[in-house]
């Protein structure tokens, strides 16, 4: 599952057939039930991360800013205990720094790992080697087994530019690689929902908001930019079965305030999934008093007339506390 993958029309050109095999004596409907079990064993739920590498990785040759993988043990479904446990930690254990890092991670999904030590995450590199072991058994196996591993893993992401370049690859071949799974949980960045807040203007969606404009980002655009590539990528998944997704966004204003959900979420209606009930889009609560100063998004809420022929079920919780890693990154900061 990295990025750079064998050429498999090589391969299917130089697989040896493997006769003497016991094991592709076998039917092939009771092989790919073992494939599905050593998937299931390796764990299910994959997330994709882009590995940075280390110094260890690049003496054994293994290129920094390759797609990688661990197992996803979160639970997305937990109450988010980031910040308790971090103001109970004692200011000169290691703890303390590891729950800082998880306040200020992406990902804002409870974590239940079982870290070596209870402190220090595992390498991607020592978790992948489970996959490794079935695919390099040899050619004949890499290429029969592939199909089974991307219908069989949930693929999650925390961040839509890995997402979108990642669907990007595999949709090229949808039959060698039949993408059934995707999770997300994802802390939209102020410049992606302010792009899709509704303009002022008849001219307000021909590019950037006026704030963006001869800056860093001035070919952003509500067509050309990280979440409508990957929602492109989705809707022309055709194989997909089950998908989540968990949003919030990293503005600390509230939620209702600054996002259009109607203009931001529009173009999932265009994605399909056979089951309405397992493609799930989480979003923050509103509350039901809303002020005056959300009038400009009266009527983008995804609620009442606005959710007819939506092809999600929508599920709202509670929103991480924005403004908690706020003032954590400022402690930090003068503590340096």
């Amino acid at each position: 599952m990295a990025s750079r993958t064998p050429d498999t029309a090589s391969f299917g050109r130089s697989a040896d057939p493997q006769l003497s095999s016991l094991f592709f004596t076998l039917p092939a409907e009771i092989r790919n039930l073992i494939y599905q079990e050593l998937w299931h064993l390796c764990s299910s739920r994959q997330h994709i991360v882009i590995d940075k590498g280390t110094t260890e990785d690049q003496e054994l040759g293994l290129s920094p800013g390759q797609w990688t993988h661990v197992p996803c043990l979160a639970d997305p479904r937990a109450e988010d205990s980031r910040f308790d446990q971090f103001s109970a930690s004692d200011p000169s254990s290691p703890e303390k720094s590891i729950w800082g890092e998880r306040l200020l991670s992406e990902c804002f999904e409870t974590t239940k790992e079982n870290w070596p030590s209870g402190l220090a995450p595992p390498s991607p590199r020592s978790r992948k080697t489970e996959f490794l072991d079935i695919l390099m058994t040899c050619k004949r196996m890499y290429l029969e087994c592939l199909p089974s591993l991307y219908s069989n893993i949930t693929f999650v992401f925390t961040d839509t530019r890995t997402a979108g370049d990642f669907l990007s690859r595999y949709n090229q071949d949808p039959e060698r690689y039949p993408i059934r799974s995707l999770e997300f949980c994802l802390r939209l960045p102020n410049i992606l929902t302010e792009l899709y807040y509704p303009p002022a203007g008849n001219n307000g969606d021909e590019g950037p908001p006026a704030i963006f404009a001869g800056r860093a980002h001035p070919s952003l655009s509500l067509t050309n930019n990280p979440w409508a590539r990957l929602c492109d990528e989705l809707a022309a998944l055709p194989n997909l079965q089950d998908l989540r997704f968990w949003l919030d966004a990293s503005d600390l204003r509230p939620w209702h305030k600054r996002v259009s959900e109607t203009r931001f979420f529009g173009r999932l209606f265009d994605v399909r999934v056979p089951d309405k009930s397992r493609f799930v889009l989480g979003l923050p609560e509103l509350p039901e008093r809303r002020g005056p100063d959300s009038l400009a998004l009266a009527a983008h809420y995804l609620e009442g007339h606005n959710m007819d022929n939506a092809p999600f079920t929508l599920e709202r919780g509670p929103r991480p506390n924005n403004w908690r890693v706020h003032l954590r990154n400022i402690v930090s900061f003068v503590a340096v």
